[in-house]
């Protein structure tokens, strides 16, 4: 199978699905949220830091200034991103907090469109239309509209944001870069801005809890290796406004696993509001990819 048919149908559906537990794993800890988010990040960006080093090491003497600030930038946004999400979770419902964080794909087709001359097809429009529209009926009957609950939900859209930009710029080094090199360098520059933000918010990093370990390495395992690495591998061989709207599909897989794990059977609305992002994912996965501006 071509990497490009490969990368399409078989890592973005699995990474999809992977990327869904996140939200479920977050809740089960009773570690703070920035302590879970940093030590997610360091163990996963040492690990693939250190099959770089070992097999990648021309890769990453090649890099010139103007990538390595890009990997920076990456780095930044990712660790704000795993930063609010992870809060976000504690503040809001977990399907106000997946709806929220995303309405990224929107932001990430109108910035592959203006800064990498990447042009979405009509149908990865239409895709997005009907992906959003989907978990906004998922998540209707879950927004809270108390003072707790708005900094959640301004936490997840900020989260998108920075999710958004995170994509954009994966998009532009992944190509030059390998999987290891790239993921290793961005993962640890997270974990460190991660930490940075803890020790500012006097968090107790050296406070562990066995239970959280063990929450905190199924963190690394599912959603950040075989969800976002498995992203980051797609974004050489896909275009970055097919990656971000299938990306939809979390609040689909997010809504059985609640019902399968936390035993919250979904609503009517949770099952229209799937099929119709099923859908979107559906027609953004066919999609051609986009003409170059």
């Amino acid at each position: 199978m071509a990497p490009e048919r490969a990368a399409r149908w078989v890592a973005l559906p699995l990474a999809v699905a992977a990327i869904s537990t996140s939200g479920i794993l977050i809740r089960f800890t009773t570690a703070p949220p920035l302590q879970t988010a940093a030590y997610r990040m360091c163990i996963t960006g040492l690990l693939l830091l250190g099959i770089a080093l070992a097999t990648q090491r021309r890769d990453i003497a090649r890099l010139g200034r103007r990538e390595w600030a890009l990997l920076g930038g990456a780095g930044v946004l990712l660790g704000i991103h795993f930063a609010l999400w992870t809060n976000a979770l504690f503040a809001t419902s977990v399907a106000s907090a997946v709806l929220l964080v995303d309405t990224h794909p929107v932001l990430v087709a109108l910035g592959g469109l203006i800064f990498l001359g990447e042009v979405p097809p009509l149908a990865v429009w239409a895709a997005i239309g009907l992906t959003l529209i989907g978990s906004v009926v998922i998540a209707a009957g879950d927004l809270d509209i108390g003072p707790a609950a708005l900094v959640g939900d301004a936490m997840a859209l900020g989260a998108a944001l920075t999710f958004a930009m995170y994509l954009l710029i994966g998009r532009r080094v992944r190509p030059i870069l390998g999987l290891a090199s790239y993921t290793g360098i961005v993962y640890s520059l997270a974990g460190v801005t991660l930490i940075v933000m803890a020790l500012v918010n006097r968090v107790a990093l050296l406070d562990v809890q066995p239970r959280d370990v063990v929450f905190w390495l199924l963190l690394v395992l599912l959603p950040t290796l075989g969800g976002h690495t498995v992203i980051n591998w797609t974004l050489r061989y896909l275009p970055v406004s097919v990656v971000g709207v299938s990306i939809l599909g979390e609040p689909v897989v997010t809504t059985l696993l609640a019902w399968l794990i936390l035993h919250e059977p979904p609503s009517t609305g949770a099952l229209i509001g799937g099929a119709l992002t099923l859908t979107g994912v559906a027609i953004a996965l066919r999609a051609e990819s986009p003409a170059t501006s």
